[in-house]
């Protein structure tokens, strides 16, 4: 009795200790997993930030990329007047998008005012009258005054001509510094009723302009940054998941060496705020400060991973206790539960040797269907050729025949119309010979019975040869067939000469069946193969009807033709591409097709340019064909 009882007080031990290590590893574990769902949130906000200051960046910058075009084309040699400017600009997106005006400027000094008159007025048919901002008079020194100005708001173009931006102290040291710099620059506007009406919020844009007439230019943009702003927010929302609208975005611009400051936007305020980044950017003459801040509740804490995490703890907690109190009672159970298994797991192994058997059976059938198969295969293919070759015998028969008397060889024949029923038989079974050819090469490749040889061929006489024998196809629908080779190209190559004439042939042939003007070439040239073994080119160029694209991928199957109609018309049963394809395959090369329909056509076979043997062996031959 007191054995029982000093067990339960051991197991009650342990089970408190089980809870309590169920419980620190839950509180530990729950509360890492919420610390780095902060950190998550908080790289998400600063990822946010980033994005947000990049995409502001990429819209200012816009206007300014155009402005650098806009330069492009005048030092290209473009005249700019006010009409061509006006043009130019409104057709421009990156100009017109939150550009309240865009506009061009000019460094004067007082001595080069009658010069830069005399110019405008050359230009214009006007002087340009010069206007002082309010408040200002005059002043001796040089001008920036502005025209051409581009604006969707007439009234606005009207009062901004002539304007003398250099007049505003704060603007002028901005400008000279673009222009020392010579680069796009840009600042958050200050103060300056004339341009912003007295609303913040504007950003001055100045490119300098390279001018042929020797003034110092520049072509000036007033952007709207809050509708700039407003635009990428929405542009933001609509194509990302988070939401921009909580972030508060303040720019701050420096230039003249920091002597000069302006700024717009705010931040969320220091008791508010969970989150702010800082971005320094230079944009030319004008230095930013991009603060993103965000409150507190624009951080969004993914919290379903801590209460995964807490309830996957408690659940193992709450597993290891009914474990450790079930423990006892579980072994006959364990035992119970292991036998029956054990006689499944047997029963299973049993199943499993009576499929293994049938899959073994199954393969035996499969192995001998799959012989009875090839064997049938063959049979076709030598009952092919037999075919085959014994209809070539009686069909050479009547093309000599049907030619004899064509030509009228043994007398003139009292009808010219037998003549013409000749030709229409040599026709005819000139067409029927070269199907019985093609489908007897295709029961040889299939029986295995084409061997490639590999002796040296003289490409350009082979070639002439094939020229010579086309000829006539060709001139009869005049297109003129020749053949080009490259400066590179060897005279001979190693390969079976039989088999390339008949590549040759089919290509060509091929190509002035659907060519109805213009011309087929064939040319020559060495080339590489991608993995660096040594090639030779042959490809046959034609200005036919073309292939559509969806119909290049079966160009070289058996039996296949582009247009059932076409195919009617020329004849062909789609063999003769499907034997160079195998013909090519067989001289490990590769055969391609490009093609633009209403275009032309060129099919390229690229072989293995092989070494030559050694020159005492080879022996000039004028009978190559």
């Amino acid at each position: 009795m007191v054995r029982e009882h000093n067990k339960d007080l051991k197991q009650y031990g342990l089970l408190v200790i089980v809870l309590i290590i169920g419980v620190l590893v839950t509180w530990t574990a729950t509360r890492e997993s919420v610390r780095t769902s902060e950190r998550a949130a908080v790289f998400a906000l600063e990822h946010r930030s980033n994005l947000y200051v990049e995409r502001v960046l990429t819209k200012l910058k816009g206007g300014m990329t155009s402005a650098l075009d806009l330069d492009s084309f005048y030092q290209s040699g473009g005249q700019i007047n006010n009409a061509l400017f006006q043009r130019l600009v409104a057709a421009d997106t990156n100009f017109k998008q939150h550009s309240n005006f865009v506009a061009i400027s000019v460094e004067i000094n007082p001595a080069d005012r009658d010069r830069f008159n005399e110019a405008f007025i050359k230009s214009e048919g006007v002087p340009l009258v010069i206007r002082q901002p309010s408040g200002t008079v005059e002043p001796a020194q040089t001008m920036f005054p502005m025209f051409f100005i581009w604006s969707e708001n007439e009234a606005l173009k009207e009062s901004l001509n002539g304007l003398n931006l250099g007049a505003k102290p704060l603007v002028r040291s901005f400008i000279e510094e673009a222009l020392t710099l010579s680069e796009p620059s840009a600042i958050v506007l200050p103060s300056f009723p004339e341009l912003d009406g007295g609303k913040s919020g504007w950003i001055l844009a100045a490119t300098p302009l390279h001018s042929k007439t020797g003034f110092k230019a520049l072509i000036i943009q007033l952007v709207d940054f809050n509708s700039m702003v407003q635009s990428l927010l929405v542009d933001l929302e609509a194509t990302t998941e988070s939401s921009y609208a909580a972030l508060s975005l303040k720019a701050v611009s420096s230039w003249a060496k920091g002597r000069n400051t302006t700024a717009f936007g705010k931040t969320v305020a220091e008791g508010e705020q969970i989150f702010s980044a800082d971005k320094e950017v230079t944009l030319g003459a004008g230095r930013w400060l991009f603060t993103v801040s965000a409150p507190v509740g624009a951080m969004n804490i993914e919290y379903r991973t801590p209460i995964m995490t807490a309830s996957v703890s408690l659940l193992l907690t709450g597993l290891f206790v009914f474990i450790f109190i079930s423990q006892s009672q579980r072994a006959d159970r364990i035992a119970g539960i292991v036998m029956r298994r054990t006689r499944a797991l047997k029963e299973a192994h049993e199943e499993l040797e009576d499929h293994y058997r049938l899959l073994q059976q199954m393969n035996v059938d499969v192995e001998e269907a799959r012989n009875a198969a090839e064997l049938a295969n063959r049979t076709k293919s030598e009952f092919l050729a037999t075919v085959s070759h014994e209809l070539r015998t009686p069909l050479n028969a009547i093309l000599g025949f049907s030619q004899l008397l064509s030509e009228q060889a043994l007398g003139p024949m009292g009808d010219a119309r037998y003549t013409d029923y000749a030709r229409d038989i040599h026709s005819s079974g000139s067409h029927l010979l070269s199907l019985i050819n093609d489908i007897l090469d295709l029961a040889k490749l299939e029986a295995g019975q084409i061997k490639i040889e590999k002796i040296p061929v003289y490409i350009q006489p082979l070639m002439d040869k094939v020229v010579t024998l086309l000829s006539h196809q060709a001139g009869e629908k005049g297109i003129e067939l020749y053949a080009e080779f490259a400066e590179t190209m060897p005279e001979c190559v190693v390969g079976d000469e039989l088999r390339l004439r008949q590549i040759l042939i089919n290509l060509c042939s091929n190509a002035i069946k659907f060519t109805t003007e213009g011309s087929v070439v064939a040319r020559f040239h060495l080339k590489p193969f991608k993995n660096g073994t040594d090639g030779w080119v042959m490809e046959v160029q034609d200005t036919g009807i073309g292939i559509p694209e969806e119909k290049q991928a079966t160009l070289f199957d058996r039996f296949t033709q582009v247009d059932a109609a076409l195919s009617r018309r020329h004849g062909g049963v789609g063999l003769g591409l499907a034997i160079c394809r195998e013909l090519v395959d067989r001289m490990d090369g590769r055969i391609s097709v490009r093609s633009i329909p209403m275009i032309g056509t060129t099919i390229r076979v690229q072989l293995p340019f092989d070494p030559l043997p050694d020159s005492d062996s080879l022996v000039e031959d004028d009978n190559l064909i």
